[in-house]
């Protein structure tokens, strides 16, 4: 079968290698400031290893995904993806950014070079735009700028410590029903870790091990919010991909979202539906990481359970070192689902 890969990350060498794109004020202030790629300071918690696969490194050198030709043939040529959606590692760091402007600028460059140098040269690429959620109306232009691009299919959005279903996020959730493209919600790196990002629960937590476990919570928060903040009601076309979160946390959610919602309809007159229809109908959750119990029967159970099969898109993830090729998700899905979840679900969701 065809295999629709929903998260695939693209990588950027060198800031020089965008400055074609960028406007020369602004060439120059990333230049004289020894720009970062990644944007961010040190993390407050040191990976315990190096996150990019060492055999995804192109023979030409550079990091690994950065050469469009050899990602054609480490993964999509091999596994047969003839759909692979880019998004950007670097623009997801600009969620740890202070300075809008400089956002909304290198935002709109690299979107210009994945299409000039990943999507032109091959149409299986497909590019998820990437637009700084520091200044919602800026962004809002950069959607509409794209619209109706051939081989753009979605809004890549780094997501603030604001919550989701806040009117901050308005107008480009308006541009994006629009030009009909879904919003795609990545974890970016920033959260827990910097002031104005996502954090968890409770506090800081003080190893990566545990920050990592608990990025869930950040998914969690993100559809309820949408959800009681009337944000599907507001946009009826909307559609959200919430892409690696994880998804075995959504069946209690649901419950939970279901009850609360009954018993508190005074509190939101204005979600007309019960939370369980607004997921069915307007979100979906990417495979990767898949959790894996003991026994494979009982992740079955839970996709049975939440109707899962519907709600689920494949990503690998590459070439980050956790991801998930096509063969690892094959195997631990059931036979009956495989086709949808790998395929026809991102297909009817996405516009290709």
């Amino acid at each position: 079968m065809k295999i629709f890969d929903a998260d695939v990350h693209p990588a950027i060498n060198s800031p020089a290698d965008v400055f074609p794109y960028v406007a020369d004020e602004w060439r120059h202030q990333f230049d004289r400031q020894e720009f970062k790629i990644s944007g961010r300071a040190p993390e407050r918690y040191p990976h315990p290893g190096v996150p990019l696969r060492a055999d995804a490194k192109p023979p030409s050198g550079g990091l690994p995904a950065s050469d469009p030709e050899f990602v054609r043939t480490d993964l999509l040529d091999p596994w047969d993806i003839d759909v692979a959606m880019l998004l950007p590692m670097q623009g997801l760091a600009i969620a740890a950014w202070t300075d809008p402007p400089t956002a909304d600028a290198w935002a709109s460059a690299i979107n210009d070079y994945f299409y000039e140098t990943w999507v032109k040269l091959d149409s299986r690429f497909k590019l998820a735009i990437t637009v700084s959620p520091h200044d919602p109306p800026a962004a809002a232009k950069e959607v509409e700028r794209w619209a109706g691009k051939e081989n753009v299919i979605s809004v890549q959005l780094p997501t603030l410590g604001i919550l989701m279903g806040n009117r901050h996020y308005h107008p480009i959730y308006e541009a994006a029903e629009k030009a009909g493209l879904p919003i795609s919600v990545h974890q970016t790196g920033a959260e827990g870790c910097y002031v104005g990002a996502p954090g968890v629960a409770g506090g800081l937590p003080r190893t990566y091990a545990e920050r990592h476990a608990m990025l869930t919570q950040i998914g969690q928060s993100s559809v309820a919010s949408l959800i009681f903040e009337g944000t599907f009601e507001r946009f009826p076309n909307l559609r959200v991909a919430f892409i690696e979160y994880g998804f075995s946390w959504m069946l209690p959610l649901l419950w939970r979202l279901d009850r609360e919602w009954k018993n508190f309809r005074s509190d939101t007159p204005w979600v007309q539906k019960p939370p369980a229809e607004y997921v069915r109908e307007h979100i979906r959750f990417a495979t990767q990481p898949l959790d894996e119990p003991a026994k494979v029967e009982e992740l079955w159970s839970l996709l049975e359970m939440m109707g899962g099969e519907e709600l689920l898109i494949f990503s690998s993830d590459y070439p980050h070192y956790d991801n998930d090729d096509p063969g690892v998700i094959m195997r631990k899905l059931p036979e009956s689902a495989r086709e949808r979840i790998v395929s026809t679900n991102a297909r009817e969701f996405f516009p290709v």
